[in-house]
C-alpha cells in the first residue's frame, strides 16, 4: 500500500492496479502544465501506454476554446457522445478535461450525468488550478488528488539573482539617509529591475509558446484561438512596456509594475 509520502499520481496508479480507482478524478495543481503532465502520466497507466507516447485512440481531450477561453456546452456534448461509443481498442477510455473550472454552468450541468454514471471502463480526469470555481456538484463527485507544491515557474539562477537585486533595492529605499544624498540612483535601479523582469517574462512566454506549438496539431482552430489568447496575456504586457521612454519617471515605473501584476497566476496555454 502507498504511504503518506507517495506521489498522488503514483497512489492513483496503485489504486488502478488494484481495481479500486474511482472513475472521476479531480487533479489540483498550481499550474495548467503541472496538471496536464500529471494527467498524462495517469492516462498512460490507464491505457497501458509507453512513457514516450501521449496519443491513443481512446484518449480524449476537452479544452477551453475561443478568445474567451471557455468550455462550451457544445464541446461538452461532443465529448459525452464520443464517450458513449464503444472503445476503439476494446479497453479503457480516458477523457482529460483541461481547466475544468472554465466550464460554463450549462456545460457543467450537461456533464453531470456522465460524471455520475459514466460508460463502463471510462475514466474522467478533471484538471483545475481553481477548484472552487467548479460547481460543488462536480467537486463532490470526484476523487481529489492534490499535487505537491512546485518551485516557481522562473525557478532558475537568473530569477534568484533578480529577487536578490530587488531586495537590495527595497533596502536602499528604506535607508533614508542615503536616499537624501542620492535620489537618482534608486530611480535608474528600478528601471533596470523592470527591464530584467520583463526579459525573464518574455523568455518564459517564448518557452511556453514553443511547447504549445508542439502540441498544436492535436487542437482544433478554436482551441488554438484560446491558446493564442493565453500567450498574448504575457506578450501584450511586454510590448506595452516597450513604449515607455528610456528615462522613465516614478509614475511610469509604477505603471509598468502595476501592469505586470495584473498578469493571471497562470497565463500558460492548455
Amino acid at each position: 500500500m502507498p504511504n503518506s509520502n507517495t506521489d498522488p499520481i503514483e497512489a492513483l496508479q496503485h489504486r488502478f492496479a488494484e481495481g479500486r480507482l474511482h472513475h472521476a478524478v479531480l487533479i489540483l495543481g498550481q499550474s495548467v502544465e503541472q496538471n496536464q503532465d500529471a494527467a498524462l502520466a495517469l492516462a498512460q497507466c490507464l491505457l497501458s501506454l509507453e512513457k514516450s507516447r501521449f496519443n491513443h485512440p481512446d484518449l480524449f481531450h476537452l479544452r477551453p476554446t475561443g478568445k474567451a477561453r471557455i468550455i462550451t456546452v457544445e464541446k461538452t456534448r461532443e465529448l459525452i457522445a464520443t464517450l458513449n461509443r464503444t472503445s476503439n481498442q476494446g479497453g479503457s477510455k480516458v477523457a482529460i478535461i483541461h481547466e475544468a473550472d472554465r466550464m460554463r454552468k450549462e456545460s457543467a450541468n450537461a456533464f453531470l450525468k456522465t460524471l455520475e454514471e459514466p460508460p463502463a471502463g471510462t475514466y474522467l480526469l478533471l484538471l483545475s488550478t481553481k477548484p472552487y470555481s467548479l460547481l460543488a456538484t462536480i467537486r463532490s463527485r470526484c476523487l481529489m488528488a492534490r499535487l505537491p507544491a512546485v518551485a516557481p515557474i522562473l525557478g532558475n539562477e537568473q530569477w534568484e539573482a533578480w529577487k536578490s537585486r530587488y531586495q537590495q533595492w527595497i533596502m536602499a529605499l528604506l535607508d533614508r539617509e542615503s536616499l537624501r544624498k542620492d535620489r537618482v540612483s534608486p530611480l535608474f535601479a528600478s528601471y533596470g529591475l523592470v527591464t530584467s523582469l520583463l526579459g525573464l517574462i518574455k523568455e518564459e512566454a517564448d518557452t511556453l509558446a514553443k511547447k504549445a506549438k508542439d502540441e498544436a496539431p492535436n487542437m482544433d482552430d478554436k482551441e488554438k484561438d484560446a491558446l493564442d489568447a493565453g500567450v498574448r496575456e504575457i506578450s501584450k504586457i511586454f510590448k506595452a512596456t516597450l513604449k515607455f521612454p528610456r528615462c522613465p519617471s516614478h509614475l511610469e515605473i509604477s505603471k509598468i509594475f502595476k501592469a505586470t501584476l495584473k498578469l493571471p497566476r497562470s497565463s500558460k496555454p492548455p
